[in-house]
């Protein structure tokens, strides 16, 4: 299929569907493409095929019209292939994209099976051939930026589509109403949001340093720390240093309200997870936690990266268990993130 004639083709695209089932950052990464859909085929009924890990972000920040599940098990998915690939059929897509980060094979093949006329994704490990509308990932390594090229290649700016359809003035409002009411906490107030662990612990800031880093974002910066999530020890944590004056939301707001939050907030601290990614999304400058993980897929263009100096890292995702001590979580002190905040308070005229 010639592109003109594909691009076309999009246009008149009546049933939409976004095959894009990873976690809440890679989903949320994904976002910019399906507003571009619905903004270009306004009037087509737009439907996500998404995992359950994934669900929360399309459920509550997108605006597509419906959702469908995949389950998380990758070996349950290849068992049902052409049970999920018949009904996939029967929906009767005529455009169906995706993005590179899938697991290749299995998402080619659902996009191959599923007859839709018109099939976009990028061609990784050179299997293009599932797909008549191919964005190569070119030079860009930010995961935003890759899942951009597919907008690009059908001639949209992907920094347009950086937004989320599901906020609203009316619903910022009430959250900050229950800030104020539930947690005592007014909008005008200077804070400093913070994420700092994972329910992964090679993923996860060190637990012993955060009663510093409260105490001088308090003290050096004139911040109220906030700290959200929702993992276990970030809850336990939370509580444990309510005495500190650190303002404890984790497992209490929603992902639309963590916006609303953010979008508020004065600072960003927080490693390399959804809150991070979601920055981007509301302009909030951030200092970036990298230990483990590597910086040019997952650092944001507000934010500015903190990144352990150790020859093992980043060792993630090729290792989900370290066997030196965390070495690189323990370069990254209170020291280095309050002089990394100062400086992007300084250059932010906050």
């Amino acid at each position: 299929m010639e592109l003109k004639s594909a691009i076309e083709r999009c246009g008149r695209a009546k049933r939409i569907l976004i095959l894009k089932t990873n976690l809440l950052g890679d989903v949320l990464n994904f976002l910019p493409v399906a507003n571009f859909f619905r903004e270009s085929a306004p009037s087509a009924r737009i439907s996500w095929l998404v995992s359950k890990s994934g669900y929360p972000v399309v459920s509550e920040l997108s605006g597509v019209d419906e959702i469908f599940l995949l389950e998380d098990s990758l070996l349950y998915n290849y068992r049902n292939l052409f049970r999920i690939a018949g009904w996939l059929r029967e929906k009767q897509f005529d455009l169906l994209v995706t993005s590179y980060q899938e697991e290749c094979f299995l998402i080619g093949a659902l996009a191959l099976l599923s007859r839709a006329p018109v099939r976009i994704g990028s061609n990784l490990r050179n299997r293009g051939w599932f797909f008549n509308i191919v964005a190569p990932k070119g030079e860009f390594k930010r995961r935003v930026e890759i899942n951009g090229r597919i907008i690009r290649t059908l001639g949209g700016n992907p920094k347009d589509f950086v937004y989320l359809p599901g906020a609203s003035a009316k619903g910022e409002a009430e959250f900050n109403a229950k800030l104020k009411r539930k947690f005592g906490l007014d909008e005008n107030a200077g804070f400093c949001a913070l994420h700092l662990f994972s329910q992964k612990p090679i993923k996860s800031w060190r637990l012993e340093y955060g009663p510093e880093l409260i105490r001088r974002i308090q003290e050096e910066l004139k911040l109220i720390p906030v700290l959200v999530g929702s993992e276990e020890e970030a809850k336990r944590f939370g509580d444990e240093q309510k005495k500190l004056g650190l303002l404890n939301l984790t497992g209490q707001i929603n992902l639309l309200e963590l916006y609303y939050l953010l979008k508020q907030a004065k600072l960003f601290i927080g490693i390399d997870s959804f809150p991070l990614q979601l920055t981007e999304f509301c302009g909030t400058k951030a200092i970036a936690l990298f230990g483990s993980t590597v910086v040019s897929e997952n650092l944001v263009p507000n934010a500015e990266p903190v990144k352990a100096e150790v020859e093992c890292a980043p060792c993630w995702p090729a290792k989900v268990e370290c066997d030196r001590g965390l070495k690189c979580w323990l370069e990254l002190k209170p020291d280095r993130i309050l002089e990394s905040a100062r400086r992007v308070l300084l250059n932010s005229g906050a």
